[in-house]
């Protein structure tokens, strides 16, 4: 494993939300001015590119050309491929900006493939996990899912994702990568939005390899850290650790959040893990970090919030995939955290917005 980069800059949020507001203004005013079929025309013609970005990942083509620009004979070869069909799938994710066929004929990368990179930033086995056959059969069964009020991956493997996840190694080990990825690409926008060096102890419960606390703790060296999350997720943790020379100040502590976490932290992080539940599960959950809480401890929920109006964003898509994935998750509006927050016995303190699709929602307990 690589040396982890340096943690790179970001723009402002002010200046990112002008931007993507601009964006969908240009987006909607091109919508606008055709007919409505002709959009919805051109909106699912997304479902080809799924699959092929999916067969991108799998053969890892991304890294046979990391180093070179390889001919279709080349890449075929070192991916055990059909050269001609390779050709007709490369072919189609060039022409959404995804690879570039030089005019030699060579395949190379290019800046939005680089993003298929087995490295930092790489979005590599979130596709393996969003994009293959298990999401993509249970995906299949989202009608279930409407009709019934049941996830629709119950219906389809006739048991709940964790306990999948914890039969199927395989799959389990992809799932924690994706966490890891989503991790890498979101880590920036995080540490740039939050100090986290006013606190003496962090706990990141259900932190799955440490991606995000080691790096917390790389750019606050006064800092100590606890993961905390059950025993099929930390196995890689121990490596993490290592890399980012913080295995002096972080330990990792194995169970149940349902049941218990490490008492004596001074900020419990909670990232993507309260949308995967229903709102009785999330009380739960959250009444027990407030059990093992001194008075002045912290926590904080790092999670995408859905506008009270439909936005062209991220949540209102992810929100599909909890509603057909999760017992009961969903993603969650500003008054919908402040809700479970207050059954739970906390008070919100602060609410940041990140340049990334994630909000920081800080809360403590109430008196």
């Amino acid at each position: 494993m690589k040396e982890p980069a340096p943690i790179p800059k970001m723009p402002p949020v002010w200046l990112v939300r002008a931007l993507n507001g601009f964006r969908n203004f240009l987006i909607t005013l091109n919508r606008n001015m055709f007919p409505g079929n002709m959009v919805l025309y051109e909106q699912f013609q997304q479902f080809w590119l799924l699959p092929s970005l999916y067969v991108a990942a799998k053969l890892d083509v991304a890294g046979h050309l990391k180093e070179t620009p390889l001919t279709l004979e080349e890449l075929a070869e070192k991916t055990g491929s059909h050269a001609p069909s390779l050709y007709r799938v490369i072919r189609a994710l060039a022409s959404e900006g995804i690879f570039k066929i030089r005019r030699d004929g060579r395949f190379a990368l290019n800046n939005v493939a680089r993003g298929l990179l087995d490295e930092q930033g790489s979005l590599r086995y979130m596709l393996l996990h969003h994009l293959g056959p298990v999401n993509w059969n249970m995906m299949s069964h989202l009608e279930t899912t409407v009709r019934k009020g049941k996830e629709a991956f119950l219906e389809t493997y006739h048991q709940a994702i964790y306990d999948y996840l914890r039969d199927h190694p395989a799959e389990s080990e992809i799932f924690s990568r994706s966490m890891s990825n989503l991790s890498g690409i979101s880590l920036a926008p995080i540490l740039h939005s939050y100090h986290f060096s006013r606190f003496k102890t962090i706990a990141d419960i259900g932190g799955g390899d440490g991606f995000l606390l080691a790096n917390i703790l790389r750019e606050n060296s006064s800092v100590k850290g606890i993961l905390f999350d059950v025993p099929e997720m930390v196995t890689r943790a121990p490596v993490i650790i290592d890399l980012f020379g913080v295995s002096d100040r972080m330990t990792i502590r194995q169970g149940d959040f349902f049941e218990f976490v490490p008492a004596g932290a001074d900020l419990y992080i909670l990232k993507n893990i309260v949308h995967n539940w229903n709102d009785a599960d999330c009380i739960r959950l959250l009444r027990t970090l407030h059990h093992s809480m001194h008075p002045e401890a912290k926590i904080l929920i790092i999670e995408m919030v859905v506008s009270d109006h439909p936005r062209r964003e991220l949540p209102e898509l992810l929100d599909i995939q909890m509603l057909a994935t999760m017992p009961g998750g969903k993603e969650r509006t500003r008054y919908e955290f402040r809700q479970v927050l207050d059954q739970a016995g906390f008070a919100v303190t602060k609410i940041n917005r990140t340049v990334a699709p994630l909000a920081l929602i800080e809360a403590k307990p109430k008196v």
